[in-house]
Parts: structure tokens; C-alpha cells; sequence
């Protein structure tokens, strides 16, 4: 009787644990603290449904990015124990891994929990529709009042403070891999142009950022998906092809000047570098990364960020072409494999790699997705020039995407819509 009425209070937890993530997904645009916080609770009552089901646990088909997310929140944990240094120049590094940390940790157990049980329904499937079309509404209004009232240059949501334009761009395209998923499952006549409505909506917030790096990646993932969906439909169409081609060369065209403007920054900035000018956006990246392979080649265990500053202070000075490093030095260096090699050595790059595989063959064998596929190649290709594993932001909100995307999908395996 007791085993019932406790099975029956999980069921009951797993529910508020739905609850909990949809609204910090639908708030990560409006408040990633808040979103983090949120996370945070779902996390610590997901904790207690895992341990009263650890029998469940290795039987569970998500369990490999489960452990994974565990291993690298735990190794984020205690290289922040063991490294720590509340006088260091560069405490908020520090910091960001510890949040990261956390945020793994919290969604390993969310995820077990939301894929312990198949036939148990989490939710209303209606939820989703409303989860995704509020995203939207927020995505869109927030870009419309700071690019048409605010006359911002770039797109930063509420990320000013944090991630900024960059962050923002990056959260726009995981929010859209959720939303391409439930779109395709709308039945509805126009489902295919309320997904190319979404595609060329997107297309133009993303612009208004004017991350290079996202606007480059997320048609080539639309186009992509377009793509597979014609073949596994055995119905290709020009007409649908030409609609994208125009929508998007209407997106560019509307947005030429920012396009242009990031365009010439970059060709200066690469002619900068060549004259050994590294103090330039693109300058800076190249050096950041030259200097952490420099800080991370001998580094065979874990360094902390001091230890890996004092190599890269020492390159500096010995090739004065990096000096783009230095005022980058305080945070990240925005390539994830360069970042968590100089930080954990080969242990965080196998964690890394464990991670994507994990997640590929989740999508590719388990639930069959190749829209969760497009989501784990943009974290990889966003990873290029930027890092994913890092602070609170941009952790948050491809997080927030993995859980409910993954949710969304394992309740709808015997859809026949491409998922």
C-alpha cells in the first residue's frame, strides 16, 4: 500500500517537474536567472523521484546522457572546490562553473525523470503548442521594442549583462529546434507555413543580433532539415523550395546594411590579424585560441584559471601578437574544446565527446529525431567560436531545449510526422 501511494506521489512530482521547466523555458528570454532558479527546484525534486526509482535508473534509455550530464556537473563541481580562490583576479570564472556545474547536474535527474516511463503521459501534449507559440510571441516583441523603440544596434534580449548579443542569437536558434518539433506535429492545413513563417521570423531576429556565427548555421540546419523531410516524404517540391529561397534573400535583403556592416568589420579584422593586430573582434578569437592551446598542450590533468593565465601571460609576452588574449583573459575563450581542454585536460574533452555521442545516438536510435539532431549540431558549431559549457545563460537555455524537446519527443514516438 505504501509502495502504491508513494509510486502514485512520484507520478504526482514528475507533473510539477513539467510545470516547473515549462515555465522556465517560457521565461529564458525574459530572465535566465529566474529561468536558472526554476531549473534549480525541478532539479532538486527531480533528485528525489530518481533516488526512490533507482532501480529504474540504468534501464532507462536516456540513461548515457543522463550519466554524462552528471559526470561533467560533478567534475564542474569539484574543480571548483578544489580551485577556488575567492581573492583571484578572475573569480567569476570560477563562478561560471560552478553555475554550469549545477545546471548539469539539475538536468541529468530532470531528464531520467521525464524518460524513466513511457506510457506515463507528463503533462497535456496542448502544453507544448502553448509553451512554443509564447516563446514566439516573447522572441518577436522583445526584437520589435529594442530594434524599433529602443533602436538598439544589436538584438540582447535580457542579456545585456551577461552573454549579450551573442548569448541572444544562440538562444533564438534552441528555442526554434523546440518549435520546428512541435510544429510538425501540428495537424493542421498551414503547418507548413506557420514553419516557414517561423523559419523567416527567426531568420530576421537572428540577423538583428548580428551573430555571424548563427546567422551562417541556422539556415544551413533549416535547408537541411527541408531537405530530409522531402526525401523521408517521398514528395519533393520546387514550389516549397522556392518560397525558402525567397524568404530567406528577403531576410537578407531587408537586413542588408547590418549584414554588410558585419561583413566589412570582419575583412577588417582579418587584415588586422594578418599585420599582426590581434586587438580586433575576430583578432581576438585567433588569439585567444593560438594562446589556450599554448596554456592546455602540457595540461594532462586539471589547472585552474589562474595557473592557465599565467601560461597565457607568459605567450604574451613572448609574442606580442596575442595581446588580443588579454582582456579576454577574465572569462572564457570562446572555443569549447580549447576552453575545457586548458581548464580539465583530456578527461573534460572525453566528457565533451561523450556528451554529443550520447545525444546523437539518442536522436538517431531512440527517437528517431533529426530536428534534435540539428539542435546538437548547432551547440557543436556554436561551440567553434564560442563555449556552451559555461556560466548560467547559454547553459540554461540549451538545457531547458534538451529536456523539453527530449519530452516532447519520447511521448510522441509512433508520430509519423519527421520529428
Amino acid at each position: 500500500m505504501k509502495t502504491v501511494k508513494l509510486a502514485d506521489f512520484c507520478s504526482w512530482l514528475t507533473q510539477i517537474i513539467f510545470i516547473l521547466c515549462a515555465v522556465a523555458f517560457s521565461t529564458v528570454i525574459l530572465d535566465p536567472n529566474l529561468s536558472a532558479k526554476i531549473l534549480g527546484v525541478a532539479g532538486a525534486t527531480a533528485l528525489f523521484v530518481t533516488v526512490v526509482n533507482y532501480r529504474k535508473i540504468i534501464s532507462n534509455k536516456a540513461f548515457y546522457i543522463c550519466l554524462i550530464l552528471f559526470l561533467i556537473g560533478m567534475c564542474d563541481m569539484i574543480w571548483y572546490g578544489i580551485f577556488k580562490d575567492g581573492k583571484s583576479l578572475f573569480i567569476n570564472s570560477y563562478r561560471a562553473y560552478l553555475e554550469v556545474g549545477k545546471i548539469c547536474l539539475f538536468g541529468a535527474f530532470i531528464l531520467n525523470v521525464f524518460t524513466l516511463n513511457n506510457d506515463q503521459k507528463i503533462g497535456h501534449y496542448k502544453l507544448h503548442y502553448v509553451v512554443a507559440a509564447l516563446l514566439q510571441i516573447i522572441i518577436l516583441s522583445y526584437a520589435l521594442y529594442q530594434s524599433v523603440w529602443l533602436h538598439n544596434s544589436r538584438i540582447e534580449f535580457s542579456l545585456a549583462d551577461g552573454a549579450s548579443a551573442t548569448g541572444a542569437a544562440y538562444t533564438v536558434v534552441f528555442v526554434s529546434c523546440y518549435t520546428l518539433a512541435v510544429l510538425q506535429h501540428l495537424k493542421l492545413r498551414i503547418r507548413d507555413l506557420l514553419i516557414l513563417a517561423h523559419f523567416v521570423l527567426t531568420l530576421l531576429v537572428l540577423i538583428a543580433t548580428e551573430t555571424r556565427a548563427a546567422i551562417l548555421v541556422y539556415p544551413v540546419l533549416f535547408m537541411a532539415l527541408v531537405f530530409i523531410k522531402f526525401f523521408k516524404e517521398k514528395h519533393f517540391t520546387w514550389k516549397g523550395i522556392v518560397i525558402i529561397g525567397i524568404a530567406f534573400f528577403t531576410g537578407m535583403f531587408v537586413m542588408k546594411d547590418s549584414l554588410m556592416h558585419r561583413y566589412n568589420d570582419f575583412n577588417r579584422d582579418v587584415s588586422a590579424y594578418e599585420k599582426n593586430n590581434s586587438l580586433t573582434s575576430v583578432g581576438a578569437r585567433l588569439a585567444m585560441w593560438k594562446s589556450g592551446y599554448i596554456s592546455a598542450k602540457n595540461n594532462y590533468t586539471w589547472q585552474s584559471t589562474d595557473q592557465r593565465n599565467q601560461i597565457i601571460a607568459g605567450a604574451v609576452n613572448s609574442d606580442p601578437s596575442l595581446i588580443g588574449v588579454v582582456p579576454y583573459m577574465r572569462g572564457h575563450l570562446h572555443n569549447e574544446i580549447i576552453e575545457t581542454w586548458s581548464l580539465k585536460g583530456p578527461s573534460g574533452l572525453v566528457l565533451y565527446f561523450m556528451f554529443i555521442i550520447a545525444v546523437a545516438w539518442y536522436a538517431l536510435r531512440v527517437v528517431k529525431s533529426y530536428i534534435l539532431l540539428a539542435f546538437l549540431v548547432s551547440m557543436i558549431m556554436f561551440g567553434i567560436s564560442g563555449v556552451m559549457f559555461y556560466s548560467k545563460t547559454t547553459p540554461v537555455a540549451w538545457m531547458l531545449t534538451l529536456l523539453m524537446s527530449v519530452l516532447f519527443l519520447n511521448q510522441n514516438l509512433k508520430s509519423k510526422a519527421l520529428k
